[in-house]
């Protein structure tokens, strides 16, 4: 049984590696194109950052429906990401944002019941198992922004959008195929607990996901305007950009993750999640600060893997295990309230420019840490502290 659970668990980070691989070619490519050689504004990166997060906004339904309907079946919507992937370096604006948009949908409808099936039983085995599959995410995302340069001196980006639709289809493929049958579906008379019950009636959680809202906010904010500092700093040079920009910070975060899943199983995932607020704060404010190779080793520092698992945890834990894929969804759902809103910031950028606006951006990861710790002393009476 356990190495049966093992195989299956690495076949299914394959998919992971797979599938962050297809989004870090995009995200480390699609800035740059947006902005350097479609003549866009920081308003136009926000915007398509902000199209990106909006169909996360239902994350908590896309998770309920694969708890009542089957998970797996959530699955097969993903494939619809594959032919707007693999034409979006083929368009200009506004077609980058249609596709970009269309692509995330699909992506977001299949994720809450791709990562269910990984965070089942997060309560009786920890952390550990997320850790594993997440160390693929930090792996992909690492080769792809390694290849984006590559990609783009041997085809444009027309061969980079054409790599992400035939890796993410691939990606699809192995959840599909591998998912557990176990996690399919659950008994009907399991799935009459009300969830929204759950979600309406947990104070802490809500206000767990509102900090995450405000932090996140900050984050993608800060770091969309600041990769186009980050070109800039490193000589405008695609290959040394893609290394820095997500290369050599994913592997990083590779190796930190399986720490990062014992300090969450040690420490406290809401302890953990505030550590890397107070940790943010300080890097958002020394990026906006540093500049050319100062800014490029700050970039590197691997603060997520510790947000993400310590967030993930939270989240997970927060519903029974039947209705774990709206547990994930919630959260997703708190990301794409905080990405989507990011286009008003990005006037900020355009007005007082990049250094300036991720200070804000530090200063709201200060908001998120006291909206955790007055909700926890509130209705935690000093739980977590």
């Amino acid at each position: 049984m356990g190495h049966s659970c093992s195989k299956w668990l690495k076949l299914y980070t394959v998919g992971n590696i797979l599938y962050t691989l297809a989004w870090g070619l995009y995200f480390t490519s699609s800035r740059i194109y947006v902005k350097e050689f479609l003549g866009g504004t920081y308003t136009d990166i926000t915007l398509l950052t902000s199209l990106e997060f909006i169909p996360a906004l239902f994350s908590t339904l896309w998770g309920y429906l694969g708890d009542v309907f089957g998970r797996r079946k959530m699955i097969l919507i993903g494939f619809l990401s594959v032919p707007a992937f693999s034409l979006i370096g083929f368009t200009e604006l506004p077609w980058v944002f249609i596709l970009a948009f269309i692509a995330s949908l699909s992506s977001t409808i299949a994720w809450p019941s791709i990562v269910s099936a990984v965070v089942s039983d997060i309560e009786y085995t920890g952390s550990k198992k997320y850790s594993i599959y997440a160390i693929g995410g930090s792996i992909g995302w690492g080769l792809g922004s390694l290849l984006m340069g590559f990609l783009y001196a041997l085809g444009g980006i027309g061969l980079i959008s054409i790599v992400i639709g035939l890796s993410i289809g691939a990606s699809f493929i192995i959840f599909y195929a591998l998912y557990p049958k176990v996690h399919v579906t659950f008994e009907r008379k399991e799935l009459k607990r009300n969830v929204f019950s759950f979600l309406l009636g947990s104070k802490v959680f809500l206000a767990f996901l509102v900090a995450v809202a405000v932090s996140y906010f900050g984050l993608e904010f800060s770091y969309n305007i600041l990769s186009i500092k980050l070109y800039n700093e490193l000589g405008r040079n695609e290959i040394l950009y893609g290394i820095f920009f997500g290369g050599i910070t994913a592997f990083l975060g590779a190796l930190f993750r399986p720490l990062a899943g014992k300090i969450v199983d040690n420490v406290g995932e809401v302890r953990s999640f505030m550590l890397t607020l107070i940790c943010y704060t300080s890097l958002l404010y020394g990026l906006a600060s540093a500049q050319g190779w100062i800014m490029a080793l700050l970039w590197i520092i691997p603060v997520y893997p510790l947000y993400d698992t310590s967030a993930v945890t939270v989240s997970s834990k927060s519903l029974p295990p039947e209705f774990r894929a709206t547990a994930f969804g919630s959260y997703g759902t708190a990301t794409s309230i905080a990405g989507s809103l990011v286009v008003l910031a990005g006037p900020l950028a355009d007005t007082l420019g990049v250094n300036k606006a991720t200070i804000f951006s530090s200063a709201l990861q200060i908001v998120a840490l006291f909206i955790i710790i007055i909700a926890y002393l509130k209705f935690k009476r000093k739980k977590y502290f």
